[in-house]
């Protein structure tokens, strides 16, 4: 398996400079089409990371799986055949539940080959910049992802013990992976 960490320091709130950096640095490493299977991206990719508030961050949020970083996903996936993973910022429409507001998370989208959005996982354990403007997850994702195999997702704090208060060898992400192999 081929994995490409697009790993690159996106600056806060530039969204189309991130976009072309990423842009620039998957041409410049110019991946073949035929090799590539999962191409991995930061937390909240093209935001970038650590909003103080959700005043500051409202103006990045994207509807679920369809805003800018889902387009993107979606492209870079059709261009290399390959399974995407992008962070972004969430913003749920719960009008069916009226009268509650909006929900908001942090996110990553998962898109295969084919352009589809095969996952949408949110953030479980949030950072304290988090809790600013998201809700917690519902747990960490797991399944199967044709290609991937028993897959599970997490974003970032995930891998840390919850709210820093759970011991450090409770190890939550690492047992539950072992739980769903």
């Amino acid at each position: 398996m081929k994995i490409g960490c697009l790993q690159f320091a996106p600056h806060v709130a530039d969204i189309d400079n991130n976009l072309n950096r990423a842009d620039a640095v998957l041409s410049k490493a110019s991946p073949d089409e035929s090799d590539l299977d999962l191409l991995v991206l930061p937390e909240l990719a093209f935001t970038g990371y650590n909003f103080k508030s959700l005043q500051d961050i409202s103006p990045f949020l994207e509807p679920s799986g369809s805003g800018i970083t889902a387009l993107w996903a979606r492209t870079t996936a059709l261009k290399y055949n390959c399974i995407v993973t992008a962070g972004y910022p969430e913003k749920v429409d719960v009008a069916p539940k009226w009268p509650t507001g909006p929900e908001y998370y942090n996110s990553v989208i998962v898109v295969n080959g084919d352009g589809e959005t095969i996952v949408n996982h949110r953030k479980s354990f949030l950072y304290h910049t988090d809790k600013t403007w998201a809700l917690e997850g519902r747990g960490f994702h797991d399944g199967f992802i044709p290609g991937l195999g028993n897959t599970s997702i997490g974003i970032g704090m995930d891998i840390n013990p919850y709210k820093f208060e759970a011991p450090w060898h409770a190890f939550e992400f690492a047992f539950h992976v072992l739980e769903v192999e």
